[in-house]
């Protein structure tokens, strides 16, 4: 493995041993299904798996590129032994990339299709963007954001020690300042989503490696249309109604699920 500790990238949800379909659903702190749990439910026979690495960026090692994460992945994919015949892997939104990359690799010994669910790839603003929403939690402030430019360690420890002292500052302010250990997990967790839009982030800029995978976009919007690395003629687009922004909705799901396997249209 190339990420330290007993926590793992890939849960898998449902059995089987070939035809695998591997979902990167990263989503916020909710208890609202995920996509790869709707799917889990919904295609039968055939393995889901799913892609989260929040719980490795979440141990002491604050950051790890899109390509480590993804061999991490199909590491695990091997072990498990589920690797046999076609490998369907979903993207959803700011997953796509490491979608991308996980495809990409997989495809270089078997046949593989990636599909992106109104894929997003990080840039500054997207970083930037989530660290102000999540300093916001906190109540409103001036800081300084990082040089995201500087080595991404450096960049992600810089975000989470902001945090901590917002989180500190809030706890002082309301006369709670030996309360302010309680907020450690919720920091932890935005360091690792920050720690994920970043490698996307570096990624997108170094330009994603595909590979032979084929490619299919749905997407609801033409600013989620675009697939670094591809020529638009290079994969195919299917519309999909509008859909509400940070929830994953049943309609949605079944889209995705007729999409990989289309025999489920007249099941």
């Amino acid at each position: 493995m190339t990420h330290s500790g007993d926590e793992r990238i890939l849960k898998r949800l449902s059995p089987g041993d070939t035809d695998p379909i591997l979902v990167a659903d990263f989503q916020a702190m909710s208890m609202s299904p995920r996509l790869s749990e709707m799917l889990s439910e919904r295609i039968r026979g055939r393995a889901v798996f799913q892609i989260d690495p929040i719980g490795v960026l979440s141990e002491d090692r604050r950051y790890l590129p899109l390509p480590e994460l993804a061999a991490a992945c199909v590491a695990e994919l091997l072990d498990a032994g589920a690797d046999h015949g076609q490998v369907q892997v979903i993207g959803h939104c700011s997953a796509s990339p490491l979608a991308l990359r996980v495809a990409g690799l997989l495809s270089a010994t078997r046949p593989v299709t990636a599909v992106l669910v109104n894929p997003t790839w990080p840039d500054d603003d997207h970083v930037m963007g989530k660290f102000s929403e999540f300093l916001g939690k906190f109540g409103p402030t001036t800081r300084t954001p990082p040089d995201l430019t500087a080595d991404p360690e450096l960049v992600v420890s810089t975000m989470e020690r902001t945090l901590l002292d917002e989180v500190n500052a809030l706890a002082a302010s309301r006369g709670l300042s030996g309360s302010a250990g309680a907020f450690s997990d919720l920091v932890v967790w935005y360091r690792a989503w920050l720690a994920f839009v970043l490698a996307g982030r570096n990624d997108t800029q170094a330009g994603p490696a595909v590979g032979r995978a084929a490619v299919t976009v749905l997407s609801d919007s033409p600013s989620t249309l675009t697939v670094p690395g591809r020529n638009e003629d290079s994969y195919l687009v299917r519309e999909l109604p509008a859909q509400p922004v940070g929830t994953v909705t049943p309609e949605l799901a079944e889209i995705v699920a007729t999409t990989i396997v289309p025999s489920l249209r007249t099941a």
